[in-house]
């Protein structure tokens, strides 16, 4: 199985970054190894592909990192080309059904476009969001955006609001424009019902020409869930125990360098004791979850 890899994906919160937001140097030094063994290095998460352009920067990554897989699997960003691919986008028919769903409820409504972060209300969450993505914040009522299509759209609202909003969807039929997960406290991601992680690489993997056994994901939480599963899959050790249980390795926890060691150990980058915990019993019971 190891010298089959030829492409790693990893998520970046949990997973690639450590409690203090950083990528430690054992894991930046084993990704930049990666290349002598003719193995690609992407990234696969949740934020805006051009978000995570410039944080690779920050991060010393720029030059190890071939592909960026943004929005759950919904966009590719080609680092090496700057090809920019586009699947399962999600219609914008969903944003009045949206509102009518959370109506009663406090919340507000972002957007990704560009480098650029929309709210239909401006307040100091939203305003951190784009902060945080070194994104320019503009307000908008997304009326122009009822026609078109997007990655996807996030329900914005403090903790315990949030924690009622998420409540009140489980009571819901699911929708046949948008699905939901929630990916912080005070998120709340919609997506294309079809997207997700996993169908996102699945349709990469095609574009690449690359089978499924030819690549690694390391994940931490429910909506790397699939990802991990499907494909040879590394949870770390601070992930969620589902994940775990449907991985083929778990690792050490990003505060433990977790992909550095795996990646050094499996592929053989430095010597050192095996440390890894290899291929747990997988809870086939579990269904799906994206």
């Amino acid at each position: 199985m190891k010298n089959q890899i030829k492409l790693i994906l990893a998520d970046i919160d949990g997973t690639l970054l450590n409690s203090n937001h950083e990528v430690t140097e054992k894991t930046r030094t084993a990704i930049g190894k990666l290349k002598d063994k003719g193995i690609l290095f992407g990234i696969a998460t949740g934020r805006s592909p051009y978000a995570v352009k410039h944080l690779l920067k920050e991060w010393r990554l720029e030059n190890d990192t071939a592909l960026i897989m943004g929005f759950n699997g919904g966009s590719v960003m080609d680092m090496r080309t700057g090809e920019m691919t586009s699947v399962l986008r999600l219609s914008g028919k969903a944003i009045p059904q949206i509102r009518k769903d959370l109506e009663g409820f406090d919340y507000n409504i972002g957007m990704y476009e560009g480098e650029t972060f929309k709210a239909m209300i401006d307040d100091d969450r939203a305003r951190r969001i784009a902060h945080s993505n070194r994104f320019a914040f503009i307000q908008d009522d997304f009326s122009g955006y009822i026609d078109k299509e997007m990655g996807k759209l996030l329900v914005i609202a403090e903790k315990e609001e949030m924690d009622r909003i998420v409540r009140h969807y489980e009571t819901l039929p699911p929708s046949e424009l948008y699905h939901t997960f929630r990916s912080a406290p005070i998120l709340l991601e919609c997506v294309n019902p079809e997207l997700s992680k996993s169908r996102g690489i699945q349709l990469m993997l095609e574009h690449m020409d690359l089978k499924p056994e030819e690549l690694m994901t390391f994940g931490d939480a429910m909506n790397d869930f699939d990802m991990v599963r499907d494909y040879v899959g590394v949870a770390m050790a601070n992930g969620d125990e589902r994940v775990k249980a449907v991985a083929s390795f778990v690792t050490l926890s990003n505060d433990e360098d977790g992909i550095g060691v795996f990646m050094n150990e499996y592929f053989g980058l430095e010597e050192q004791d095996l440390t890894v915990v290899d291929s747990p019993e997988r809870d086939d019971d579990i269904g799906q979850i994206c």
